[in-house]
């Protein structure tokens, strides 16, 4: 099976999250490991569940960690040109959800890593290829390596999502909330006997509006930060005033906001709106807590990225979206890369494929990552329990 045919076989593998199913990624990767003797590790999570690990070891006392999700979304109800776990390829390109996010760049690092054991390589720094479960909802794969891995050191970390071949350095925090504003239902004909908690939403919604241009901040190369109200609910029929109106809020961060500080800030907002008779009771939920991660472009990691490509450090860039390095290196203290062959555009997208130019591209650059970084330049060594504090 040559590595094309490999990740045609990772995107015939349906790991739509929920519910994840993938361990049905991780028999792929273990049938992989067998048919070359390459040592590697199950982590059962249950429910069909789990991650896997492979490494190897260096001639050095770094640890550098490749590391990807197995799961990707559902491929949604739009209607797909190409079968979403088909593999197909259609003009140099490879369809299939999860082709772009991420398992090409899953792919592309295990076989990088594969390649240096095959060649019987042995690089400077130990290396680690991590892939885990549970990414696209709650990083349940992230943090249960963290609980099994407390003293285990990572020296520098590269995550696989979609970069475009693109050198990020870091990515923006997420913050979602869910907002509920309570009030006391009546009969439709008489609202004055009620309280309308969707009126009162409405209060709550102008003043997320004042708190989203009050909290804009930019800070490059992860660009400027944001908030958007995504989903509303609120009342049962027509005739019935409502007592409970819900949303849903996305806020994207970057340093150096604080998530507890913006949701302490707009608590007081709201308390004022109850003292003003706008809002008769509320109630703010944290969905998702994730935040920013950023990497100086002078570490060592990144200076052997560059010189791959042959790039200089204003080639370096964020990206919007969150991934598992928010969980595993919450407070930068880890140098982190976050490099692969998909384009971010077609990520959770319809007819979502991946180059597979960019594919062989990624195998190699990931390779000569493995083969040139040298942590003495930035040596800082940063446990994993720091991340749990």
């Amino acid at each position: 099976m040559d590595n094309v045919q490999f990740l045609q076989r990772l995107l015939r593998i349906n790991s739509s999250n929920p519910p994840g199913n993938e361990h049905e990624v991780t028999k792929a990767f273990v049938e992989r490991c067998k048919m070359n003797d390459l040592p590697y590790k199950v982590t059962n999570l249950g429910n069909n569940r789990s991650n896997f690990e492979v490494t190897l070891k260096g001639s050095e006392g770094k640890h550098l960690f490749f590391c990807g999700h197995m799961d990707t979304v559902s491929p949604g109800e739009a209607e797909w040109d190409y079968a979403p776990f088909s593999g197909e390829i259609i003009s140099n390109k490879i369809y299939g959800r999860g082709a772009s996010d991420m398992k090409s760049g899953l792919a592309a690092m295990f076989l990088a890593v594969e390649s240096i054991f095959l060649e019987k390589i042995t690089p400077l720094p130990t290396i680690t290829f991590l892939a885990t479960a549970g990414e696209e909802v709650d990083s349940c794969g992230a943090r249960a390596f963290l609980d099994e891995n407390e003293d285990r050191t990572i020296d520098a970390l590269v995550i696989g999502e979609p970069t475009n071949e693109k050198i990020v350095v870091g990515h923006k925090g997420a913050l979602w909330l869910e907002i509920t504003a309570f009030g006391k239902t009546a009969h439709g004909s008489m609202p004055d006997h009620g309280i309308n908690a969707v009126d009162h939403m409405v209060h709550v919604i102008n003043e997320l509006s004042a708190l989203k241009l009050n909290w804009k901040i930019a800070n490059e190369p992860l660009g400027s930060s944001s908030l958007a109200v995504t989903m509303i609910e609120g009342g049962i029929q027509t005739n019935v005033i409502p007592d409970r109106c819900t949303i849903r809020v996305d806020i994207r961060t970057v340093p150096p906001q604080d998530h507890e500080k913006l949701i302490n800030e707009l608590n007081n907002k709201l308390d004022k709106l109850i003292e003003n008779h706008q809002l008769h009771e509320y109630k703010v939920t944290k969905i998702l807590d994730r935040p920013s991660i950023i990497t100086s472009s002078s570490t060592a990691l990144i200076q052997s990225a560059l010189a791959i490509k042959g790039e200089a450090a204003d080639q370096c860039f964020g990206v919007s979206y969150y991934t598992d390095g928010a969980v595993l290196n919450p407070r930068s203290e880890i140098p982190t890369l976050i490099y692969g062959p998909g384009d971010e555009k077609l990520a959770h997208q319809p007819n979502e494929s991946v180059s597979i130019d960019a594919f062989i591209r990624s195998i190699e650059f990931y390779k000569k990552l493995a083969l040139t970084f040298d942590s003495k330049m930035d040596w800082q060594k940063s446990p994993l329990q720091g991340g749990m504090k």
